[in-house]
């Protein structure tokens, strides 16, 4: 059976769910975390930045 490559959202999740578990060493834990903190960052780099419309955004305070 050929292996599969993992995206970087199901690297992500599967390194919150090691970190979360009681079986984890501590050890490891730091380097779990670091990873994480990678992974999100190349997740943000990849996806296209949202443009807001303009004159849209919400300040909680009413123009009326």
């Amino acid at each position: 059976m050929a292996r599969r490559k993992l995206t970087l959202e199901e690297q992500l999740k599967g390194i919150r769910a090691a970190v979360r578990s009681k079986r984890t060493p501590p050890q490891l834990r730091k380097g779990l975390r670091e990873r994480a903190k990678w992974l999100i960052e190349q997740i943000r780099q990849r996806r296209p930045h949202r443009r807001s419309k303009k004159g849209l955004k919400r300040t909680g305070r009413s123009t009326q």
